[in-house]
C-alpha cells in the first residue's frame, strides 16, 4: 500500500468551480432576493454537485456574502480609478456621489437586495476586517473635507464627521424616485444631478471666505523677509511747530457812567387848583 500513499480519496478540486457558482449565484440573487434562492437550483446551473457546492461554501449566506464581496472588489477598482485621481477635494467628494449613482445603475443587485432586506441581515454580523474598512472609508471622506477646508474650497464650519454619512444617506436616493419616474414627474438623472448640485453648494466656501483662507494660507506659505538694517545716518526729527494763539477779540466799548442824583433835592409845590368862577343867580327885574 505504500505505492498508493501519493493518491488521495478526496477529488481534485476544479480551479473554475467557485467562478461558475459565483456567476449563477449573482443571476439568482438578482432574479429571486436572498429568500428565493435555492442552492440546488444553482449547483446544478453551475454544472456541479450540491455537495462540490457546500466545499466552496458552508451555506447560502457565506454564498451571498462572497457574490457581495466579489462585486465589490470590480467597484473598488472603478473608484480608484474615477475619483482618486481628481486634484480638487470638493470635486472628489462630489463625484463620490456621482460614482455611487453610477454603480447602482450598473449593479442592480444591490438595489434588489435592499429592496428585500434594508439592513442587509442576510449578510450576517460584519467581522472585524469589515468594520475596519468601514472605518477605514470614513476616514478617507472625512479628510477630504479638512482638506478642502484648508484649501478654502469648503466652508470652515461644516462638521466633518457628518459628510461621510451625509453620503451614505445619499448614495440610496435611486430606490426613492422609481415612483417619481413612473408617473413622469421628473426623470431619475435630473434628480439626481440636482442632488449632488445641492451637496456640492452646501459644502462649498462663501466667495468672500475663500479669498480670506487664500490670503492666510499665502501668507503662512510666504513669510515675510526683515529688512537690512540701514548704514545712514538718521537725520533728526523736525520738531512740531509751535501752535500759534488765537487772535485777541477786539476789546469791548465801555459803557458810559450814568449820572448819580445830586444831594439837594427840589421840593414839589403843590400845584394851585384853579379858580372856578362864580355865577349869581339871577336876580327878580326891578320894577320900573
Amino acid at each position: 500500500m505504500s505505492h498508493l500513499s501519493h493518491y488521495s480519496l478526496v477529488p481534485a478540486r476544479d480551479p473554475t468551480r467557485r467562478r461558475r457558482i459565483l456567476e449563477v449565484a449573482r443571476r439568482h440573487f438578482l432574479d429571486g432576493g436572498y429568500r428565493g434562492v435555492r442552492l440546488d437550483a444553482i449547483a446544478r446551473e453551475a454544472g456541479c454537485a450540491k455537495g462540490a457546492l457546500y466545499l466552496e461554501f458552508a451555506d447560502k449566506e457565506a454564498l451571498l456574502r462572497a457574490v457581495v464581496e466579489d462585486s465589490f472588489d470590480a467597484v473598488r477598482a472603478r473608484f480608484v480609478a474615477d475619483v482618486l485621481g481628481i486634484e480638487s477635494p470638493l470635486g472628489r467628494l462630489a463625484e463620490t456621489l456621482r460614482f455611487a449613482y453610477r454603480e447602482f445603475q450598473r449593479e442592480p443587485l444591490f438595489g434588489r437586495l435592499l429592496r428585500d432586506d434594508p439592513e442587509l441581515r442576510a449578510l450576517g454580523v460584519p467581522s472585524g476586517d469589515d468594520v475596519s474598512a468601514a472605518r477605514a472609508q470614513v476616514e478617507l471622506l472625512a479628510g477630504w473635507v479638512d482638506e478642502g477646508i484648508a484649501r478654502g474650497e469648503i466652508r470652515a464650519d461644516v462638521d466633518r464627521d457628518i459628510v461621510p454619512y451625509a453620503i451614505g444617506v445619499l448614495r440610496f436616493a435611486p430606490m426613492h424616485l422609481a415612483m417619481a419616474e413612473t408617473l413622469g414627474l421628473m426623470s431619475r438623472e435630473r434628480a439626481l444631478a440636482g442632488l449632488v448640485e445641492l451637496f456640492v453648494a452646501g459644502l462649498a466656501a462663501r466667495p468672500a471666505e475663500a479669498t480670506t483662507l487664500a490670503a492666510a494660507r499665502t501668507t503662512t506659505a510666504t513669510p515675510a523677509i526683515p529688512e537690512a538694517p540701514a548704514t545712514a545716518k538718521k537725520t533728526p526729527a523736525k520738531r512740531p511747530a509751535a501752535k500759534k494763539a488765537p487772535p485777541k477779540p477786539p476789546p469791548r466799548p465801555t459803557p458810559k457812567p450814568t449820572p448819580k442824583p445830586t444831594a439837594k433835592t427840589t421840593k414839589k409845590t403843590p400845584a394851585k387848583p384853579a379858580k372856578t368862577r362864580r355865577t349869581r343867580p339871577p336876580t327878580k327885574e326891578k320894577r320900573r
